[in-house]
C-alpha cells in the first residue's frame, strides 16, 4: 500500500471515530461533572453587611408593587442557578423542564450531598459559583439535613451569611423549603422568617417518597416543583415566570450537574 492510500485510510478511520464519538454524545445526557471543590476561604460578613429583618419582602409589599427591590424583569430570559443538598436529585429535572419551557436557561445545578446552611454560610462556595455562572436568578434547596438541629441562633447567622452573599452579588433568589418527612425542630420556621415571601413551605405538601422514605420520589418531586412554580410565578416581577407547564419530559442538555465533595 503506497503512502497516499495509507493516508486516506487513516483519515477515514479518524472521521469514523469522530462520528461514533458525536453519536454517543448525542444519545446520552450531559455528563455529570465532578468538581471536587472543598469549602475553603471562610466567608465572613461584616456587621454592616447584616440583613435586617425589616428588609424581608412580604406579600403586602408584592401587592403594593413597591419599587426597585429587585432589578430583573421576569418577562425576559433568565439565567437560573440551582444549588442545594440531596434534594436536587429529584428537583433538577422538573426545574430544568420549567426553565426550558419558559425560555430560561438552567445554567448549572450545584449538588452538595449532606450540606447545610452551616457549610454554605461558612465557606466561599456560593460566591464562587455565583461568580462562575453569573446567574440572574438563584434557586436554593437547603435545609433537609437540619430538620433535627436545635441551635437556631447559629442557624440564623449561617442563613444571614448566605443571604448577604446573594445580596452582594445582586441576584434574585428563592428558597425552596425542605421537603421534610417528619416534624422539624425549628429550621423551617427560621427559613420562612428570614426569607419572607421568597420562601416556599414544602413541608406542607404530601409527597410520595423514594425508597429511603425521606426524599421525594420522582413523581413526588414533579408535583413539588409544580407547586413551587405556581407560587414563584405569582410573585410577578419579584419572582420568575414559570407559567408554561407541559408533561413532556425534556432531555437535559447544556446544563451541567456539579457534585461537590464532602470536606474530610
Amino acid at each position: 500500500m503506497n503512502s497516499t492510500k495509507r493516508n486516506i485510510l487513516y483519515i477515514g478511520i479518524g472521521l469514523l471515530v469522530l462520528f461514533i464519538l458525536f453519536l454517543i454524545l448525542g444519545i446520552h445526557e450531559k455528563p455529570i461533572i465532578f468538581e471536587l471543590k472543598k469549602p475553603s476561604n471562610p466567608f465572613t460578613a461584616n456587621s454592616k453587611d447584616s440583613i435586617k429583618m425589616d428588609s424581608v419582602l412580604t406579600l403586602e409589599d408584592i401587592n403594593k408593587d413597591t419599587s426597585n427591590i429587585l432589578p430583573h424583569d421576569t418577562s425576559g430570559r433568565e439565567r437560573v442557578l440551582l444549588i442545594g443538598d440531596s434534594q436536587l436529585e429529584g428537583l433538577r429535572r422538573p426545574v430544568y423542564n420549567y426553565c426550558t419551557l419558559n425560555n430560561h436557561d438552567l445554567v448549572a445545578s450545584i449538588l452538595w450531598y449532606g450540606s447545610s446552611t452551616k457549610v454554605w454560610g461558612e465557606s466561599d462556595t456560593l460566591s464562587y459559583f455565583l461568580n462562575k455562572y453569573k446567574p440572574t436568578y438563584l434557586f436554593i434547596a437547603i435545609g433537609l439535613n437540619e430538620l433535627f438541629v436545635t441551635d437556631m441562633d447559629n442557624r440564623k447567622e449561617y442563613v444571614n451569611k448566605i443571604i448577604t452573599s446573594i445580596k452582594k452579588f445582586g441576584v434574585k433568589y428563592f428558597w425552596i423549603g425542605p421537603a421534610a418527612w417528619k416534624q422539624d425542630k425549628g429550621i423551617t420556621n427560621l427559613l420562612a422568617e428570614m426569607n419572607g415571601v421568597f420562601f416556599y413551605p414544602s413541608h406542607k405538601l404530601k409527597l410520595k417518597r423514594a425508597k429511603d422514605k425521606m426524599h421525594p420520589s420522582k413523581d413526588g418531586a414533579k408535583i413539588w416543583m409544580d407547586s413551587v412554580a405556581t407560587y414563584v410565578t405569582s410573585l410577578r416581577k419579584y419572582g420568575l415566570n414559570l407559567s408554561i407547564k407541559k408533561d413532556t419530559v425534556l432531555k437535559i442538555e447544556n446544563s451541567p450537574l456539579i457534585i461537590i465533595a464532602q470536606e474530610k
